[in-house]
């Protein structure tokens, strides 16, 4: 499931009074968080798209969702790089890598744009592709040039 650990922390996440919710309310409340992101997003509230793309992410692991937990990652990764968060780059990854293990390649091709929007906007370090030939190299692996 998503390592939200390495996602910045954007704001508090709603609790429940009792701390039990019933499977069907957590699956309604997955969906509407995700839901909700998408719409924020879409009138560039970031930060409260963030919160819910967290929530929702954080919701649909908690009922094994795979599909939706990396929808809600797609949306937060998302968010992140419209803040210009280097983050992105983390979020984003593991968006295509739950994307790329099911199968998802309009999923897995939106996350390589993503990823080069990132590379060109925020210029910290190159993000990895999910279409390259195989597992990339570290800098120490690749042998100079003769």
């Amino acid at each position: 499931m998503p390592d939200l650990s390495r996602a910045p922390k954007i704001g508090p996440s709603p609790r429940h009074e009792s701390g039990f919710v019933p499977a069907t309310d957590r699956v309604a409340i997955a969906n509407a968080a995700l839901a909700e992101g998408e719409a924020l997003l879409g009138r560039d509230d970031l930060e409260q798209a963030g919160e819910r793309f967290q929530a929702a992410a954080r919701a649909f692991d908690e009922i094994g969702d795979a599909v939706g937990a990396a929808r809600a990652l797609l949306g937060l990764g998302r968010v992140l790089l419209g803040l210009e968060d280097p983050s992105c780059r983390a979020v984003l990854e593991d968006a295509g890598t739950y994307l790329e293990d099911l199968g998802d390649d309009d999923g897995v091709r939106q996350v390589d744009q993503l990823l080069r929007a990132a590379e060109v906007s925020i210029v910290k370090e190159s993000p990895r592709s999910f279409h390259s030939a195989g597992p990339m190299k570290a800098a120490s692996e690749i042998p100079p040039p003769r």
